[in-house]
């Protein structure tokens, strides 16, 4: 059949097609569209203030061990073990800059330390929290995770979990938030071309003759449970290959709703700046890393590396500077773990790598190839040269390992390398 009567087909076919429910099934489309990306996006969210929260009960317990209390008479200091707290905010800052996420320690229901300013750049401190949180939170001992909380007027994406002392009691809670108007404005980012790709999928059928309405319908239907399932949150999820192997427009649909599909995987598991790996990889990986280790026996090890003074390089050079840096040591880093396992972007500018059925020795092996080749990095940037190193610490895992143990390991190793000079590789 010529290229014309092709056409001439396809014309005489769009005649007898109905439009509305294309326009029907092309706003069920676009609204499931929009909800797998927000329920991603807030998953996402819930995730990394988990784990800060997490990150700062960890980071104070490695810091200063003992239990959490009050001294004083007429006013009282905040103490963790012999540590006087008061009015240190350097930790809770330092978390806030390299996550923007803002941090607050309560002590029962009051804030003791926090990152969060009133609009005159004071921060609350000595304000008390919701009675929603403390009834949720203090009271019950759970963790809660809240889509809209108002903290000193404005709403926030909020974390609270439990802090406790040794004993198991209950003496005050940590909390991590984000803006809600940051997490909203990067759902709507990430809606738009969604949409676009969802019109255009439907503009394609739009143009299927009828003589195919049987095999469209069973296309249409596949590509429709696709994307439901997908905007429930399983983006993992398999496109029938019949869809796929279609010589028409629909097969173009089909890979349009795949490549909707791993650009919300990328939303979910790719750092946008480094374009690695992010935390909810490398979280679900090790998870994954360690039942094959239970079921198989093999050997891993979890190695957590930082980028040694990052911080004066963005307070010498700027942050673009910074951001340049993070992207050549990417690079490097990804370039290194090929075939080895994987690297990960933890957080700022540590990086998190799994190798793979490999032995510590092995891996340290592997880590100091590494880190001779960071050494010889020259990173230029407008005329000047910088130049940089990473201390890393690692620990091996095994049947019946704990995740959380080997990075609570690895990262204690890793302080442990930043105490003793930077620079080197503590395992």
């Amino acid at each position: 059949m010529s290229s014309a009567r092709k056409n001439g087909h396809l014309y005489r076919s769009l005649q007898s097609m109905s439009v509305i429910p294309l326009l029907v099934l092309a706003l069920i489309i676009t609204v499931f569209s929009y909800y797998a990306v927000k329920q991603a996006m807030h998953t996402e969210v819930h995730i990394e203030l988990r784990n800060t929260a997490e990150n700062v009960m960890m980071m104070y317990d490695l810091l200063y061990p003992g239990d959490y209390y009050l001294e004083g008479t007429n006013s009282y200091d905040f103490y963790k073990g012999t540590q006087n707290l008061t009015d240190d905010h350097s930790i809770v800052d330092r978390l806030k800059a390299d996550t923007q996420t803002d941090v607050t320690i309560f002590y029962q229901d009051t804030r003791i330390l926090t990152t969060i300013c009133n609009t005159e750049g004071r921060r609350i401190t000595g304000t008390g929290a919701g009675a929603l949180v403390i009834q949720d939170v203090l009271f019950s001992g759970q963790p809660h995770f809240y889509t809209n909380t108002e903290i000193d007027g404005q709403q926030y994406f909020a974390y609270y979990t439990p802090l406790r002392n040794s004993d198991g009691s209950i003496v005050g809670m940590i909390y991590a938030g984000k803006p809600c108007t940051e997490v909203n404005a990067a759902v709507r980012r990430a809606v738009l071309p969604i949409i676009l790709i969802a019109i255009c999928s439907m503009a394609v059928v739009s143009l299927i003759s009828s003589s195919y309405t049987r095999k469209l319908t069973n296309a249409l239907q596949k590509i429709r449970t696709f994307l439901s399932k997908v905007s429930t949150g399983n983006l993992w999820e398999e496109l029938d290959f019949d869809v796929l192997r279609r010589n028409d427009e629909l097969s173009e649909m089909g890979y349009s709703a795949l490549y909707m599909q791993r650009s919300l995987r990328n939303l979910v598991e790719q750092d946008t700046l480094t374009e690695l790996n992010n935390r909810r990889f490398a979280d679900k990986h090790l998870k994954q890393t360690q039942m094959n280790a239970n079921t198989y026996g093999n050997h891993f090890v979890v190695a957590i590396g930082d980028i040694d003074l990052f911080k004066s390089v963005n307070d010498t050079y700027g942050h673009d500077c910074g951001d340049v840096v993070l992207k050549r040591v990417a690079a490097v880093l990804k370039n290194h773990m090929i075939g080895k396992g994987f690297v990960a972007r933890w957080g700022g500018e540590e990086f998190l790598f799994l190798y793979d059925n490999l032995e510590l020795g092995a891996a340290r092996a592997e880590t100091e190839k590494l880190l001779q080749e960071i050494r010889s990095m020259a990173v230029d940037y407008e005329g000047q040269t910088v130049r940089i190193t990473m201390t890393f610490g690692l620990a091996e895992g095994g049947v019946n390992t704990s995740i959380r143990t080997l990075l609570q390991t690895a990262d204690a190793k890793l302080y442990e390398g930043k105490e003793s000079g930077r620079n080197r590789i503590i395992s």
